[in-house]
């Protein structure tokens, strides 16, 4: 059994999750004035993720206003919520990135999503493709409402500690897994280093700095037809 690691946006869903949270929140009316406001003030730090400036930092706003909306949510109002979402998302899943899961649940391999998406989103996400374990960014939840913000952002340099933690504790639980038979799929330069811990990078509609360097270090790089046809990622 090896340890498999999909990451999410880009890799096994070809849009941009916020944009699928906004869209399932701009349906009930009395968030739309929010969103209107929200797209506004982030519009500069779009300008700059566009240009491939603060890419982290832009990530990080865009979620923090998403939860600032869903400030008050129940747990089941933002289970319900995060089910839509699920139902949009499964539109722009990734032929290629299904059939290496497909493939590996065969194996009955663990399998791990990794995302910067929300955890509750993600949870949903695995479940329904029949993954074993899942991390992701958590929402503040007290007494079982949202409270608007956010404990923990899953990126770049924290998946890999989020990672390492994963692995400790399955190591306590007595399962072990060899790091160099284990297999990463992501699509961003910025999943750089959690590729460079396994022994099986995989490419995966690459961005042009991932793809640059999953050439120059022998990396399999696999495409969905038509992000290869446009020479990038259909999110970007």
């Amino acid at each position: 059994m090896h340890l498999v690691i999909f990451d999410f946006d880009g890799t096994i869903h070809l849009e941009e999750t916020p944009r699928i949270f906004l869209r399932v929140l701009s349906q009930d009316q009395g968030m739309r004035k929010k969103i209107r406001k929200f797209y506004i003030s982030m519009s500069w730090v779009y300008i700059l993720y566009r240009f491939g400036l603060c890419r982290q930092l832009a990530i990080r706003r865009v979620l923090s206003g998403i939860v600032k909306m869903m400030c008050g949510m129940s747990e089941t109002q933002i289970d319900g919520f995060f089910k839509q979402c699920l139902e949009l998302a499964r539109e722009s899943f990734s032929p290629i990135s299904l059939s290496r899961l497909k493939a590996h649940l065969e194996s009955n391999d663990q399998i791990l999503l990794l995302s910067g998406a929300f955890s509750q989103f993600i949870a949903l996400v695995a479940r329904d493709l029949g993954m074993n374990s899942w991390l992701g960014t958590e929402i503040e939840i007290i007494d079982g409402v949202c409270t608007g913000q956010i404990t923990s952002i899953m990126n770049g340099p924290s998946k890999v500690q989020a990672l390492r933690t994963f692995l400790q504790k399955q190591t306590e639980a007595g399962v072990i897994f060899d790091m160099g038979e284990a297999y990463a799929y992501a699509d961003s330069i910025y999943d750089l280093p959690l590729l460079m811990l396994c022994g099986h990078p995989v490419a995966v509609n690459p961005d042009q700095e991932l793809l640059k360097e999953a050439k120059l270090r022998g990396w399999e790089i696999i495409w969905d037809g038509a992000c290869q046809l446009k020479g990038k990622k259909i999110k970007n």
